[in-house]
């Protein structure tokens, strides 16, 4: 089929918002169920290898007795820098416009006088 047949096939069946892409490189059929096939024997041993690997470290670094105490301290301040981090992006009042599967947001604030502001400062909407 002709590429603008099939754009305007399209875009009878997906509206004005459509959009497409064509990649001249990619595989063909038969390209593509090779690699599925070949796939799951150097999947499985990635998989076996990836054990391995994390046994190994695993291993080695339970003996380190300084990485076991880095490795809490870490912890310790991930936890506490989370929180805050946390604390420091949560507002009382959000405003936001949706678009198909998002909520995006526009402008947040303490009270409705400064989103608002927010937006019209910032010329959102």
């Amino acid at each position: 089929m002709e590429r603008h047949i099939a754009i305007k096939k399209l875009t009878k069946l997906l509206g004005k918002n459509l959009g497409w892409r064509v990649d001249p490189k990619a595989p063909e059929q038969d390209e593509r169920d090779e690699a599925r096939a070949r796939l799951k024997d150097v999947g499985a041993e990635r998989d076996a290898l990836r054990k391995q690997v994390f046994s190994r470290a695993n291993a080695i670094l339970a003996a380190d007795e300084e990485y076991q105490r880095l490795k809490a301290d870490y912890t310790v301040a991930k936890k506490a820098a989370d929180e805050l981090s946390g604390k420091i992006h949560h507002y009382r009042f959000t405003a936001g416009v949706m678009n198909s599967a998002f909520f995006v947001i526009k402008a947040q604030g303490d009270s409705w006088e400064e989103v608002i502001a927010k937006i019209q400062k910032d010329g959102v909407i």
